[in-house]
């Protein structure tokens, strides 16, 4: 008698996996590598990779998800903070001297900002341990394929045929999804593969010249080690070195003055940086409350409105464009962003540490500014940081099921 095999496969949640699957790939495979050799490369392949992590989740959750987890992640406190600061520098537009750039500049941020949330709402609630381990893949390729481009540009050619404007972003890319695939491998225990991405990584920046982005992964690392050692002091850390300078930062002028003067001397470029931000500072301390508006720090210089010495870096950017209000805003979303980072599960947590050290690192030395390639990036590390959340359902041993002794 002929008996019919019952089966639970379900066709939608086989394409959606593959979809996911494929997604996923294209996000920390293709893009960091395209990131290297291409200007486009990041500001086609994350939309696309996201827009099939979205589909995938739509096609499981039959259109439920993930608009409505992208919205309640919206009325949390971090998400009004986020909403709030995007409303102040859109009412910063208002008295900006450059409107017409400053509003592409805010809908770069508010539209990259919304596909970040809806694609880190869209990954399941469970990562497959298959698709993680794509990451250390991807980052590690990065890097290869960076050192092979450094080599070929210095050996073989009197003129390097790479795009080195193009080859410091993808570097700048690479140091924002290397972390969270070093957490990965970390928490599944593979040393070995964990420092030789770390070796490689490192290899690629040094050989490259990347000194910022180089010393943002040290720090990076510190915060890591930090971090993994004792959470609460890692936190703590964390907290004083990202919201407290955002805080502080109209201060930091008149505090590293006098001690640039003994170590540089007084004529010192770094010196004269210190001294306009400064006077910025002094000559017009109404703007502290208000700002200048949104895409006004660096316009202002190139218009001869400020000093080309002024500082660039968020640290001066977001008191001179958006003023009191905009400092506390960004930095109470750092704060909760270190917060929520610290409460993650396993070793996700260093990981999203050091993610956060190394975003805000080269935010503060200037690196990115908030052009869209930027903004997309770190879009990028942060729904790979909740990848890596995603995947540690299972860092324990089940106990024997054996008898009782």
């Amino acid at each position: 008698m002929n008996r019919s095999i019952p089966t639970t496969a379900d066709p939608a949640t086989d394409a959606a996996g593959l979809l996911r699957r494929f997604g996923f790939a294209v996000l920390v495979i293709l893009a960091p590598v395209a990131a290297l050799v291409s200007r486009r490369g990041l500001v086609i392949l994350i939309p696309i990779g996201i827009a099939l992590l979205v589909l995938a989740t739509f096609i499981e959750s039959e259109g439920r998800e993930p608009l409505g987890r992208a919205r309640r992640a919206l009325l949390a406190p971090a998400g009004l903070i986020a909403a709030f600061l995007v409303f102040w520098a859109g009412l910063s537009l208002m008295w900006t001297p450059f409107p017409a750039a400053a509003s592409e500049r805010l809908v770069n941020l508010a539209g990259i900002s919304a596909v970040g949330m809806i694609a880190a709402a869209a990954l399941p609630q469970r990562m497959r341990v298959s698709n993680l381990y794509l990451m250390p893949i991807g980052a590690g390729l990065a890097a290869l394929v960076a050192l092979f481009l450094e080599v070929r540009g210095v050996s073989f050619d009197t003129e390097p045929t790479t795009d080195t404007a193009i080859l410091d972003r993808g570097l700048l890319m690479l140091v924002l999804v290397a972390p969270s695939a070093i957490s990965w491998l970390a928490s599944k225990d593979r040393y070995v593969a964990c420092f030789a991405l770390v070796a490689v990584v490192t290899a690629a920046l040094v050989y490259g010249g990347a000194w910022p982005a180089l010393g943002a992964f040290a720090i990076g690392a510190v915060v890591y080690a930090i971090v993994t050692l004792n959470a609460a002091a890692g936190r703590w850390v964390a907290l004083i070195l990202i919201p407290g300078l955002v805080l502080a930062a109209p201060a930091l002028p008149f505090l590293l003055r006098p001690v640039s003067k003994v170590t540089f001397g007084i004529t010192h470029p770094k010196v004269e940086t210190i001294r306009t931000w400064s006077r910025i500072v002094t000559d017009d301390p109404a703007r502290l409350i208000t700002g200048h508006g949104l895409d006004t720090a660096l316009r202002a210089k190139l218009a001869g409105l400020v000093p080309n010495q002024a500082p660039s870096g968020i640290l001066f950017e977001v008191w001179f464009e958006l003023g009191f209000l905009g400092a506390i805003a960004l930095a109470l979303l750092l704060a909760k962003a270190v917060n929520g980072a610290s409460r993650l599960q396993g070793g996700a947590a260093p990981g999203a540490m050091m993610t956060l050290a190394v975003a805000f690192s080269l935010a503060v030395l200037g690196q990115g500014a908030a052009q869209a390639w930027w903004l997309i990036g770190l879009a990028l590390a942060a729904i790979l940081a909740v990848a890596v959340d995603r995947g540690q359902y299972r860092t324990t041993r089940p106990r024997s099921s054996g008898p009782a002794r």
